[in-house]
């Protein structure tokens, strides 16, 4: 039986995974980008498995005959009722489902399946057998979805226990290993480990989360927690606020390509200006509203800076005195890089960048080390690192 071992980010701008097959010493990467379809009956039935990359085409039959799509297959033009992972809405919501359409993802790539006897004209009809393949598996969750994390495993137990439907394959999951952790340990358990114990135990470690959606903070002393937080104020409210206070328009264009407008903007406007040509009508106007936005970034930047300051002020009160080193990861971090270094710099306090692990990414994935993507990924790198020692 193929033993698939994995670590899932459900992160809700982007769902990430690091996975390997039969101890393999070879790490795959996978994405799940975060829109979802309801399917009814006729969607399943007219739906042909038309992507080798499943993950761009993943799809699951639910138990009543209804079915949910993910991803970049819910971009064509059929279906009408996308929707992406509210704002507010917890990643355990959807969390169950997302992670069979990974896993039933890993499962094909892996070649678990074997499609030769079944009619690729109707894969509503599963296969006549049942797929089956073990799994070792941990799941990240932020600190503020902590209190659903053991309902949510549950329901994921069972899911994968009695079995699901990808793509008109029917599966069976033998599970070795299922744990959810937070965000972060990938990060402390490296550092646990670059330090002797003596030396974990005797320094004050704070780790700063800063994603998409929240902010997540902790601090440990003599290698136990003592102060855990989770804020509201992530990276999409800026990018509200930009929008709102410029010719920026989140209506008609990818949100990530959104947000990367603004992550390059005062360092190269190329993608800003891209953003707003057709909403002018001369290079002179459009130079003009490029020059605005950019100066709204810097603006909003700094202020929202300030905002994350008094949070981890509150957050820490005079434990930060105490404070020997930061680790710092998530793709917003990047962002506010001067700020950071300026900040905990002028507090003598060393500053670690995702220790190290972004390096580690990008020599197994081929990613640029300071590409964003990087520093999304060391936080799952890490815990992915610690459940295959």
């Amino acid at each position: 039986m193929t033993e698939i071992t994995a670590v899932i980010d459900l992160g809700k701008s982007l769902a990430k995974t690091i996975w390997t097959v039969d101890s393999s010493s070879k790490r795959e990467i996978l994405f799940l980008e975060p829109e979802i379809v309801n399917l009814t009956a006729n969607d399943i039935a007219n739906t042909k498995r038309e992507n080798a990359d499943p993950e761009r085409d993943a799809w699951l039959v639910l138990p009543d005959g209804r079915g949910e799509a993910f991803g970049f297959i819910t971009r064509t033009s059929s279906y009408r009722n996308r929707r992406k992972l509210g704002q507010d809405e917890l990643k355990t919501v959807n969390g169950v489902n997302r992670c069979l359409a990974i896993l039933g993802s890993i499962a094909e790539r892996a070649g678990v399946a074997d499609y030769k006897d079944n009619d690729e004209s109707n894969l509503s009809v599963p296969l006549n057998k049942v797929t089956e393949f073990s799994v070792t598996l941990r799941i990240l969750l932020p600190l503020s979805e902590w209190s659903t994390s053991q309902e949510f495993k549950d329901n994921l137990l069972d899911a994968l226990q009695s079995g699901f439907n990808f793509r008109g394959v029917q599966y069976r999951v033998q599970v070795q290993t299922l744990e959810v952790t937070t965000e972060g340990s990938g990060l402390l358990k490296t550092r646990q480990l670059q330090l002797i114990n003596s030396a974990y135990r005797n320094r004050a470690i704070s780790c700063l989360i800063m994603g998409h959606y929240n902010n997540s903070l902790f601090l440990y002393e003599g290698g136990q927690q003592i102060v855990a937080d989770c804020s509201s104020n992530g990276f999409y409210q800026l990018v509200d606020t930009i929008v709102s206070q410029t010719a920026l328009d989140s209506s008609n264009v990818a949100s990530g390509d959104l947000t990367q407008a603004i992550y390059e903007a005062t360092s190269d406007s190329t993608l800003v200006q891209a953003l707003l040509w057709q909403k002018v009508k001369s290079r002179k106007q459009l130079q003009q509203q490029v020059n605005q936005a950019v100066e709204t970034i810097k603006r909003t930047r700094a202020e929202f800076w300030e905002s994350i300051v008094d949070w981890i002020y509150r957050t820490l009160g005079p434990n930060f005195l105490k404070v020997n080193e930061v680790l710092i990861t998530g793709g917003s971090s990047r962002f506010f890089q001067h700020n950071i270094e300026e900040f905990f710099g002028d507090s003598d306090i060393d500053i670690l960048w995702s220790c190290q692990l972004n390096k580690l990414v990008s020599r197994d994935f081929n990613i640029p080390a300071e590409d964003n993507l990087s520093y999304r990924l060391s936080d799952v790198y890490g815990v992915f690192n610690d459940l295959i020692t």
